[in-house]
């Protein structure tokens, strides 16, 4: 349960820390992120600095997942990268120790196929394709030829003195007289580190993720960290969003992406509409003394309950009574993943210094108002007091959205005597709408943005196949992902290996030697980034999907208008008809359909610009 903690303000607090989920399934996209932590090195990087590194930093509102599994398993992940990459510098050690020279021509043969895997291919012409591939198989086969054509004069001389077994002896074994096969033996000791390494990430998330998995996830050994996921564990539900960046609506997708639509509409609330027989016009809407003045806070509700109908059994009324059973909406005509709620958003990068709260008004006011002083924490909820605040100042810098989402979870389908026909499933795509309501300067403003979250990148959604792959495909799966950055990964382990451990005592020691951020002028408390944005595809999967978007955001986009439309023409008496001309020139375009892509007319995307993330797996 959201609930406001004890001691904190009134206006803004935290939620009160659940206990962690150990007594039910995990969530689909949950299981997908966990996932993604194992097979993409920078995914698990992200998420470790992101939580972890910085005590202080808000947290992102998780909406159809858990972010504590996937801390959980991002930390066992790297645990598991860091033995891989000992290993492996052991190995390195080995063989520089028995055969320095076939360990320098191993090196160098690495380089060309580390390289080839950072090239895109297919954005080169075929000219330039064979050009860069030659360059890079020359210096390949070289290295791996040298140490034979260098030995091979030293062969007959060495094989002539009596043994004697030390270290000159087993250099001259195994670099002197047998090259070829210390060179094969090197790249299969190489090839059995990193691919049991893999097979082991298999075998892992074919047992603990796969479909009907339990959380939390795997034990976590620091007494700090446990107290950071019970935070991070509670600040999920929130409702407020202190975020750095561009994109105030952080984890429900990219705001600048070609799948968002946007739009707002402007109205006159001091003209006043005419009357429903005579067409005279009554008196200034906006009179103090109106018994219907336009509220911006009445708005908001009058949308929230036009848009719940859509989900709920009954329409609410007033007095909560439910209406005739034939009146009811039947269950397979509800909008079963609808949610609406509140999104209180301002800029991460925080002023904290003595100021007085306005230009006419000289008193002092010290610190942030959605930064916790005592705690040292961002709030993560929003009461009822402080929206209401918000909504109607909406020029403060601290802003508030109506938030409607609709997750991906799909209906059953049963048959008329109540028998299933096909399951529900899990379409893993959100669509979320932001709704924003501005009374000012005798105008009304409103605002409202689609943005869409499009499913988990299909390397992710590889554990709900591993639990069927008996152990040779598994295995044939293992070298089919990880060829690609084998070469990479045995070249670097110990710069690697430096790095995490680097990146461990970084944040050791930022934990140890932070201070109190409240007590800056300034500091960045923001979100950075979203773990669900993190590994979402760049589109949605197919046609379906896109036309389920399409179909979710025009209703509630419909729904939306028809609520305000009611409202300031029946309740308020405001001349309506330049709001109805502007609705329906954005309501009623048709779809236009362009490079296989499904896309409103009135979809606004500001520069166009799609955002792009790392691909493919990267053990």
């Amino acid at each position: 349960m959201v609930t406001v903690a004890e001691g904190t303000a009134p206006a803004f607090g935290h939620v009160s820390p659940g206990p962690a989920a150990s007594g039910r399934p995990m969530q689909n996209t949950t299981r997908h992120l966990c996932a993604a932590v194992y097979l993409n090195r920078a995914v698990c990087a992200l998420v470790i600095d992101e939580y972890l590194r910085d005590e202080h930093r808000a947290v992102v509102p998780s909406f159809g997942f858990d972010l504590d599994p996937v801390i959980r398993h991002a930390l066992r992940a790297r645990r598991l990268r860091i033995s891989r990459d000992v290993l492996l510098a052991l190995a390195w050690t080995l063989l520089l120790a028995l055969a320095p020279g076939i360990a320098v021509s191993v090196g160098w043969a690495l380089v060309s196929p580390a390289i080839a895997a950072r090239i895109r291919w297919r954005s080169l012409a075929w000219p330039w394709r064979v050009v860069t591939a030659g360059a890079l198989t020359l210096p390949f086969v070289y290295a791996l030829l040298a140490p034979v054509l260098t030995t091979a004069a030293m062969t007959s001389s060495d094989a002539e003195e009596p043994v004697h077994w030390n270290i000159q002896r087993l250099w001259t074994v195994f670099q002197v007289q047998h090259p070829l096969a210390t060179l094969a033996l090197a790249f299969l000791c190489f090839a059995l580190i990193y691919f049991g390494h893999l097979a082991l990430l298999f075998w892992t998330l074919s047992r603990e993720l796969a479909p009907g998995a339990h959380g939390p996830g795997p034990r976590v050994f620091s007494p700090r960290v446990e107290v950071l996921l019970e935070r991070i564990r509670a600040a999920q539900l929130g409702n407020v969003t202190l975020y750095s960046g561009d994109n105030p609506f952080v984890g429900a997708g990219p705001v600048w992406s070609g799948l968002t639509r946007a739009w707002s509409i402007v109205l006159e609330l001091d003209r006043p509409g005419g009357g429903p027989l005579d067409g005279e016009s009554g008196g200034d809407p906006l009179s103090m003394e109106s018994p219907g003045r336009p509220d911006p806070m009445t708005m908001h509700r009058r949308v929230q309950e036009s848009v719940r109908a859509m989900r709920d059994e009954w329409p609410p009324s007033p007095d909560g009574t439910p209406p005739d059973r034939g009146s009811w909406l039947p269950p397979n005509e509800r909008v079963t993943g609808l949610n609406t709620g509140w999104h209180v958003v301002a800029p991460g990068l925080c002023e904290q210094w003595e100021r007085p709260v306005g230009a006419s008004d000289p008193r002092p006011f010290r610190g942030h108002p959605l930064i916790d002083g005592a705690a040292r924490l961002p709030y993560s909820l929003a009461g009822d007091e402080a929206v209401d605040a918000l909504v109607r100042h909406p020029q403060g810098a601290v802003r508030c959205f109506q938030r409607i989402t609709v997750g991906a979870q799909s209906q059953p389908v049963l048959r008329r005597d109540g028998g299933p026909l096909a399951p529900a499933a899990d379409r893993d795509q959100t669509l979320t709408t932001f709704v924003y309501l501005a009374v000012e300067g005798r105008m009304l403003y409103g605002q409202f943005v689609a943005t869409v979250l499009p499913p988990v990148r299909s390397e992710f959604r590889v554990v709900d196949l591993l639990s069927a792959w008996s152990v040779p495909v598994l295995l044939g799966q293992a070298v089919r992902v990880g060829w690609r950055g084998f070469a990479e990964a045995v070249l670097l382990p110990v710069p690697r290996t430096v790095a995490a451990a680097w990146g461990m005592a970084g944040g050791a020691l930022a934990a140890a030697s932070g201070g109190d951020p409240t007590a800056r002028t300034v500091r960045d408390y923001g979100s950075r980034l979203s773990v669900r944005e993190l590994v979402a595809d760049t589109d949605v999967d197919d046609f379906l999907q896109a036309t389920d978007v399409d179909k979710y955001a025009k209703l509630i986009e419909r729904r939306v208008n028809e609520a305000l439309l009611d409202y300031l023409g029946t309740e308020c008496g405001v001349d309506v008809s330049a709001f109805r001309e502007q609705a329906g020139t954005l309501l009623n375009q048709g779809v236009i359909m362009t490079g296989g892509r499904v896309d409103g007319q009135i979809s606004v995307a500001g520069s166009g610009s799609r955002v792009r993330q790392a691909q493919g797996v990267n053990p």
